[in-house]
C-alpha cells in the first residue's frame, strides 16, 4: 500500500475517520421529520397533479429558487464554459485516480476523463470541437492543476469504506410528482441499517461558500428519505488548501434541510400552478445570471449599491 503523505494523512486521521462513526438520529425523529416534510408539501402534490405536472428538485433547483425566483424561471440552460468545464474534468479524472485506482498521472487521467467526457456528454463534445484549440488547452491545463491539488491531498479510498463516485438516488412524493435528485461526489460507507455509516463528500476546486453546507444538507435529506436513515456526516473537501469543513448529521440539520427544500417546492408550485409572478431578488449572482441583460435586477442592485 502506498504510504500517505502528511495532507493525505491528516484526511484519513479526520475527515474519513470511523472512530465516532454511526447513527445519530433515532428511528421516531426520523420519521417525524419524513412526516412532516410530506405535510408540508402536500398542497403541492395536490396541486401539480391537477396541473398534469411533475416537479424535478436537485440542489441547484432549491438554491436558485431561493436566491431569485426570476432567475429560476426564465434564466435559461446550464452552459459549458472552461471553469465549469475544467471543474468537471477534474472531478472525473480524481475519482478515476482515488476510487478506480488508476494508476496514471494527473496528465493522463485527465486525458481519459476528457475522452470519457466526449462520449457521455454530447454538449461538452461540442464545447470542446466548436471552440478555438486555445480554449481547450485552457480546460485541460486548469483540470490538470485540479487534479494534481485534489491527489496530492486526498488519499486513496479503501476498499472497506466501500467508495462510489456520483452515486445517484432519489425520493419521490406522491406518485412521483415531486422528484428530489441528489448526486454527492463522493459516497462512503453502507447507506441503512443498524450500522449504517454513511459519508457524503463533494469535492470542491473553488472556496468556501455557504452554498455548500445548504446542498449537502439537502443530500443528507433525500439520502434520509430514500434509505430510511441519514449519512453520519456530510462533508465538503477544497483542493487548493487541503481544508474541509464537515457536519455531523443531526435532527436539527435535516430538520433546517426539510423545510428549506419544502420552502422551494411551494414557491416553485404556487409558480408554476396559481400564476403567482416570480419574484425578482437582485443580489450577487446578478452578475453572472443569463438574463444579466434583460432583467431590472443588475440595474436595481447597482442602484442600491450606490446609495
Amino acid at each position: 500500500m502506498t504510504e500517505l503523505n502528511a495532507a493525505q494523512q491528516a484526511v484519513a486521521d479526520g475527515l474519513l475517520s470511523l472512530r465516532d462513526a454511526g447513527p445519530r438520529v433515532d428511528n421516531d425523529t426520523v420519521e417525524h421529520i419524513r412526516r412532516g416534510f410530506t405535510e408540508r408539501t402536500q398542497w403541492a402534490v395536490d396541486a401539480l397533479d391537477e396541473a398534469g405536472q411533475v416537479l424535478p428538485v436537485n440542489k441547484y433547483i432549491v438554491r436558485t429558487v431561493l436566491n431569485c425566483e426570476t432567475r429560476w424561471q426564465f434564466g435559461g440552460n446550464f452552459e459549458w464554459n472552461v471553469a465549469n468545464a475544467a471543474g468537471s474534468v477534474a472531478h472525473r479524472a480524481a475519482e478515476l485516480l482515488l476510487v478506480g485506482r488508476l494508476n496514471a498521472t494527473p496528465l493522463d487521467a485527465t486525458n481519459a476523463a476528457i475522452e470519457l467526457m466526449r462520449e457521455e456528454n454530447a454538449g461538452f463534445a461540442a464545447f470542446l470541437e466548436e471552440g478555438p484549440p486555445a480554449r481547450a488547452a485552457a480546460l485541460r491545463a486548469d483540470a490538470i492543476t485540479h487534479v494534481s491539488s485534489l491527489v496530492d491531498g486526498f488519499p486513496v479510498l479503501p476498499k472497506r469504506l466501500l467508495p462510489r463516485t456520483e452515486q445517484s438516488f432519489q425520493a419521490t412524493l406522491g406518485s412521483r410528482t415531486i422528484q428530489l435528485n441528489a448526486r454527492p461526489d463522493l459516497a462512503l460507507g453502507r447507506p441503512a441499517g443498524p450500522d449504517a455509516r454513511s459519508l457524503l463528500i463533494d469535492l470542491k476546486t473553488g472556496t468556501p461558500h455557504q452554498s455548500h453546507a445548504d446542498d449537502l444538507r439537502f443530500y443528507a435529506l433525500v439520502f434520509m428519505l430514500r434509505w430510511g436513515a441519514p449519512p453520519w456526516r456530510i462533508a465538503s473537501y477544497y483542493a487548493p488548501d487541503g481544508s474541509w469543513t464537515a457536519e455531523d448529521v443531526d435532527g436539527d440539520v435535516l430538520e433546517a434541510a426539510a423545510r428549506r427544500t419544502s420552502d422551494a417546492i411551494l414557491r416553485m408550485t404556487e409558480i408554476l400552478c396559481s400564476q403567482r409572478p416570480p419574484a425578482l431578488s437582485p443580489g450577487p449572482a446578478c452578475t453572472w445570471c443569463a438574463l444579466a441583460e434583460t432583467c431590472e435586477g443588475p440595474a436595481s442592485l447597482a442602484a442600491e449599491n450606490a446609495n
